[in-house]
């Protein structure tokens, strides 16, 4: 497999051992990366489905095999000592989402404070039982006006695919919309 070389606009972390071991880790699972990442300095990802906690493995693998820094926001239940430092310097956000915190305006603040900033985000939001998605990463994208790209997991196919950029970000439901039919189509193309 060829790995994309990231654009000078994106935010990186140059560490030559991180990127052998992502690269390491998807070779010896045997998954590919497919599409590009568009070189941008601010950018939402909406990684689906989320349905496996292999999901994060393979996630955290293509980040450190393209040399992306990125952050991701997770449950705060998660941020236990010692997991909550370790998954702080990997890029961790703690969420708790049984509240109304304005999360929203704060990832928004986020990508106005922050000049190079890749937000992943699951729009599932769990792992399983999920049958619609959370208008969330399309309401943070909205707010920033950033980007917003699909990253569908095809499991069938052992795929991470990089889709088309939705730069349109001005209608929330259409985002959503767009994310749902990327993930559908992944879940096509694993049928064939």
């Amino acid at each position: 497999m060829e790995w994309q070389p990231l654009g000078s606009n994106l935010p990186i972390r140059n560490n030559f051992l991180s990127r052998w071991i992502g690269r390491a880790v998807l070779r010896t699972m045997g998954w590919r990366v497919e599409g590009q990442i568009p070189n941008r300095q601010q950018l939402v990802v909406a990684l689906v489905p989320h349905s496996s906690n292999i999901d994060f493995l393979l996630t955290m693998a293509v980040l450190w095999g393209l040399g992306l820094r990125a952050v991701f926001m997770m449950k705060h239940s998660l941020f236990w000592f010692p997991l909550g430092p370790a998954l702080r310097y990997l890029g961790g956000i703690p969420v708790d989402r049984r509240s109304s915190q304005g999360l929203v305006e704060q990832m928004r603040d986020r990508f106005s404070a922050q000049p190079k900033l890749v937000l992943g985000i699951t729009p599932e939001g769990t792992r399983g039982g999920a049958t619609e998605f959370k208008t969330g990463f399309a309401c943070i994208a909205a707010a920033a006006k950033v980007p917003v790209l699909p990253a569908v997991l095809d499991y069938q196919q052992r795929t991470v695919r990089f889709a088309q950029l939705i730069e349109e970000v001005s209608d929330v439901g259409a985002i959503v919309d767009r994310v749902r039919l990327e993930a559908a189509t992944g879940r096509a193309r694993s049928a064939r």
